[in-house]
Formats: structure tokens, sequence, C-alpha cells
């Protein structure tokens, strides 16, 4: 664990102080985002986005990583994505890119890669405990953006690889099959690939599992 924080510590420096004291909250340490981008190297992936990318902690590791992937961060707050060209810039990664965008809509974007480190679920923290206020934050807007992505993923290409940590913020839709399981960090980091046109249903991630839903009941 030492080893772990002195390695975020270090790439953490590269950053303004006020980023620097949410790191540990809001984006994915060093060591899980080499982890996930071997599991997209794994999968086959060629362009990843990182679906509310912040201030591209996980583009600019996971790119340095494996460089013949493409990684893109989408992020809904400008100035973060301000921050993460600064970083790009300084340390020349070039294969990390940074977008001003909505997130829901990156399926749309012909990735065939998905990261998602829980984004949706600063809609549902108290205010305090949230990055800022520059954006909205609702309930309301939590179901409206996990209904369009999952209806996004349902959408997807077969072959679409798809790695969470701390979860989605939503529900996987069942045509994804979890072939990764692991522990990391603070919590899980998980590969789904797209294996069906279509499947009724849907995964739940809980806690240190993965449920399966189907429309006459749940299945573990």
């Amino acid at each position: 664990m030492t080893c772990i924080r002195s390695e975020d510590v270090t790439f953490d420096s590269i950053y303004p102080r006020p980023i620097r004291a949410i790191s540990r909250r809001f984006w994915t340490p060093v060591g899980v985002a080499r982890r996930a981008a071997q599991l997209f190297r794994q999968a086959g992936a060629r362009s990843v986005a990182d679906v509310g990318s912040g201030v591209g902690k996980f583009v600019l590791i996971a790119a340095a990583s494996a460089p013949e992937i493409c990684f893109v961060g989408i992020e809904h707050r400008p100035h973060l994505v301000a921050a993460a060209r600064q970083v790009q810039a300084r340390l020349k990664v070039p294969n990390a890119f940074f977008l001003v965008g909505e997130a829901t809509r990156v399926p749309e974007l012909g990735f065939d890669g998905l990261y998602f480190f829980n984004p949706f679920a600063e809609n549902l923290f108290n205010g305090d405990d949230a990055i800022d206020d520059a954006v909205e934050l609702t309930e309301s807007r939590f179901f409206r953006d996990t209904r369009r992505m999952e209806d996004a993923l349902r959408a997807a290409p077969l072959g679409t690889a798809i790695v969470t940590y701390h979860g989605m913020s939503g529900r996987m839709p069942a045509c994804y099959e979890p072939v990764v399981s692991e522990p990391a960090g603070s919590d899980w980091l998980r590969l789904w690939v797209k294996k069906r046109d279509a499947a009724a249903g849907f995964f739940l991630e809980l806690d240190d599992g993965v449920v399966l839903h189907r429309p006459d009941g749940p299945m573990a």
C-alpha cells in the first residue's frame, strides 16, 4: 500500500494543489490504470474512451502503458479538460487525447473500448463532496445518464470491451459477459466484452460480486 500511495503522490505532484487534494477520491490510482490498460490490450481494443475523465490521470497512465492503443478522455467540465491537456503537453504522451463532451454520447463515437470509474455517482453526492458546482449534479440527471448509457451499450458493436472500477454507476446489459474480475486498489477491476447482439436482463456489480438479473428473476 505504501508503494501504491507513493506512486500516486509522485504522479499527482504534476497537478495543482486543489487537484492533488481530491485525487484519491475521484481519479484512478496509478497501479489500477496500468492494469486496466493490460485488460484493454487483452481484449484487443484499439481505441478507448474514459467516460468522465476528469483531469486525465487514467488516460495518461494507461496510454503510457499501452502505446499501441489510442486513449481519449471525455469530460463535461472544460477546466478539467484544460488541466488534462496541460499535463499531456508536459508529459508528451502521443496517444492520449482529451475532449469536452457529454459522456453518454461516447459509445456512438466508434470506440471499441470504454473505461468507467463510477462516472455518474457524483450526481448523488452531498454538495460538499462534489468536485465543484460547475455542472448539473442531480438525482434526476443520474437516472437520465445511466439510462442513456445502458441504451448506448446495448447498441454498441459486438466485441466492445468495457473495464469498470468501482462499477459503472448503472446496469451492465446482459449482452456483455464478465471476462475478468479481480481486486484492485480500493475495489474491483472488471473486464466485460459484448458477446451477443441482444440479451434480456442486466448485471449489477454489488460489493465483491456480480449478479445477473433476468426478466423472470435474479441469477447468481
